[in-house]
């Protein structure tokens, strides 16, 4: 098993890493689209909270990758350090959503 690994290059590896970063990046889009369906449906503003969360954790940071590395062309701990900007963030606003009382 272990000689089949050694066999692939390591640019192949890293086109299957970076294809495999679409497939959160399309959940968090369908998961957020679904929130907000469910915020329009009920006007549920805890619901907008989480739909807005779910894209910043799972769709913004791939785009600004993109930007810092290949237009700013920032160093790789700076990078790092603000892609966590939008993931905090996010998960805040899903913990807050989660988190706050429903009208009723």
């Amino acid at each position: 098993m272990f000689d089949i690994l050694l066999q692939i290059d390591l640019e192949t590896l890293r086109t299957v890493r970076q294809a495999s970063e679409i497939i959160p990046m399309i959940l968090g889009l369908a998961i957020s689209y679904l929130a907000y369906t469910a915020y329009r449906q009920n006007q549920s503003r805890p619901m907008l909270y989480v739909a807005v969360g779910f894209i910043l954790v799972l769709f913004v940071q791939a785009p600004l990758a993109l930007i810092f590395i290949y237009i700013l062309d920032l160093p790789s701990p700076v990078v790092n350090t603000l892609l966590q900007i939008p993931e905090f963030a996010g998960l805040g606003l899903i913990l807050y959503g989660l988190w706050t009382p429903r009208r009723g």
